[in-house]
């Protein structure tokens, strides 16, 4: 398998950060981040699976040097933790819920493009590609489109104006199918728990922590190899289990990623990052020990002493896609298109040609680009079924994601097809399977 040919992007996101201009060094270490991809990519294509188990935890291409100027985070002053307040929003992303508790996101949890690319930029290292991409499609499918917002949370606060007319947003936290999906990292399927998809099941929780092991350290490949049960897990006790969407094949897997990738800490000693449990669980919100762990609604917090990832490695698209095709290279029995179909452990899959219309094969589908031309074509046919209200037409949605996604798009040379045959999803009742947020929206 040949995976994704990201160099030439990769390089121009790397170099074209202005700070990195004024720095040879940090020139020379993204010069060698692309040197080392090219190899990365070469070897991948002969043994996924030990690529998956050698990966650092800073990605697809390790970081080689430590900054303490350049990577220590600030939690004093504006940036210092605070318990949400009774009109504030938290949600599913625990990464979200710490940003806004620290006021790197707006601490009422409702956040424009422009705050959510500086906040989680700054203290992520989530590059701007990816963080405009991921905001911008939660406007534009739970979110509030006239004003450019979305929710981390549950429903945006309605406007008495403009409410009656466009429409306020359900937020991430019930965005079952456009964002949030079946077998979360720590969260329960939707439907088996009454539409709650954004609490913590501290049990699942526990599962996770325990992959830890004796040295206590977490890795992509553990998360990966846990993704797999998780899956399992799902289609035993949730019979409206789904996945085949751009939700469920890209941004579920995607957060098990994330924890690994954006909550290391970072040390001259280990430049490229660890996760250990005590990182873990306060990224979490969790406090006690195994077999009495209690999640903290709504605590989550960056560690004490706590180094994000350098500047020189932002954590970009070509990243996170590398990143997914790995997992699904190395765990293959991951990528899973189909569901139950109203029992557990119906699952039944639906074949990658049959939905794309021939342009894509499962043998084929992790050659050259096309694993990216497909995720983020079905991420395009699928934007209709979260349109709810029809003065949002479908190509002024189109058009509002397109300026986030097109460039990247644009450089992968994918291929036309017509429309994905999504009628083949309609034999699955968790695929039209859409929970309304309460008013409590996720506050006590």
């Amino acid at each position: 398998m040949v995976m994704l040919h990201t160099l030439a992007f990769m390089a121009g996101t790397a170099i074209a950060m202005p700070h990195l201009m004024n720095d040879p060094v940090a020139l020379r270490n993204a010069r060698d981040l692309i040197a080392r991809r090219a190899d990365h990519i070469s070897r991948a294509t002969q043994d996924p699976l030990g690529v998956s188990k050698a990966e650092t935890n800073c990605g697809p291409v390790s970081c080689p040097t430590f900054s303490e100027a350049d990577q220590h985070i600030t939690l004093t002053g504006q940036y210092a933790y605070a318990s949400p307040g009774a009109g504030d929003i938290r949600g599913p992303c625990p990464g979200l819920n710490a940003a806004a508790n620290h006021g790197y996101l707006p601490r009422n949890g409702i956040a424009s493009i422009e705050q959510t690319v500086a906040g989680l930029g700054t203290l992520y290292n989530l590059a701007p590609d990816a963080t405009a991409f991921l905001a911008a499609y939660a406007i534009a499918t739970d979110g509030n489109l006239a004003e450019g917002m979305w929710s981390i949370g549950g429903p945006l606060p309605a406007d008495p104006i403009s409410a009656g007319l466009l429409g306020t947003g359900q937020g991430i936290s019930y965005s079952h199918n456009s964002y949030e999906g079946d077998a979360s990292i720590g969260r329960n399927d939707a439907y088996t728990n009454h539409g709650d998809a954004h609490s913590l099941n501290i049990t699942k929780f526990e599962a996770v922590y325990a992959l830890g092991g004796p040295e206590d350290r977490y890795t992509l490949d553990k998360f990966r190899s846990r993704f797999e049960a998780v899956q399992d897990e799902s289609i035993a006790n949730n019979p409206y289990y789904f996945t085949g969407l751009f939700s469920t094949v890209v941004v579920v897997p995607a957060a098990y990623n994330f924890v690994i990738n954006l909550m290391s800490n970072h040390s001259a000693a280990v430049p490229s990052g660890y996760l250990d449990g005590y990182n873990f669980k306060t990224f979490f919100g969790v406090s006690g020990n195994p077999g009495s762990f209690v999640w903290n609604r709504g605590q989550e917090r960056v560690p004490e002493d706590w180094y994000r990832r350098p500047s020189y490695n932002p954590y970009n698209v070509p990243a996170v896609v590398e990143d997914l095709a790995i997992g699904y290279a190395a765990y293959p029995n991951t990528l899973k298109i189909g569901g139950n179909t109203g029992k557990p452990n119906s699952f039944t899959g639906v074949n990658v040609a049959d939905l794309s219309g021939g342009v894509y094969h499962a043998e084929t589908l992790f050659q050259g680009n096309n694993f990216a031309c497909f995720a983020f074509q079905l991420m395009q046919q699928g934007i209709p079924d979260f349109l709810n209200n029809a003065i949002l037409d479908l190509g002024t949605v189109t058009s509002f994601i397109n300026k986030y996604v097109g460039s990247y798009m644009g450089g992968l040379g994918c291929p036309q097809l017509g429309q994905y045959d999504l009628g083949l999803f309609d034999q699955f009742p968790g695929y039209k399977y859409s929970p309304t947020g309460p008013a409590t929206n996720y506050r006590e």
